[in-house]
C-alpha cells in the first residue's frame, strides 16, 4: 500500500548517497490487523537487505 519496494529502496539510497544524506535507519508496518508472524518475519527479512 504505502512504502518502497526493495529494488526502489536501493535507487532511493543511491540516490541518497548522491546527495551526500545521511540515512539512519528503516522501518516497516506489516499492517496493524496482522496477525501472522511469518508477515513479521519476512518484514524483518526484507529490512535487513535494505
Amino acid at each position: 500500500k504505502f512504502g518502497a519496494t526493495l529494488k526502489t529502496s536501493r535507487l532511493l539510497l543511491e540516490r541518497a548517497k548522491e546527495l551526500d544524506l545521511a540515512v539512519v535507519g528503516v522501518s516497516f508496518h506489516v499492517g496493524s490487523g496482522c496477525t501472522d508472524p511469518e508477515t513479521f518475519v519476512q518484514a524483518i527479512s526484507d529490512a535487513r537487505c535494505v
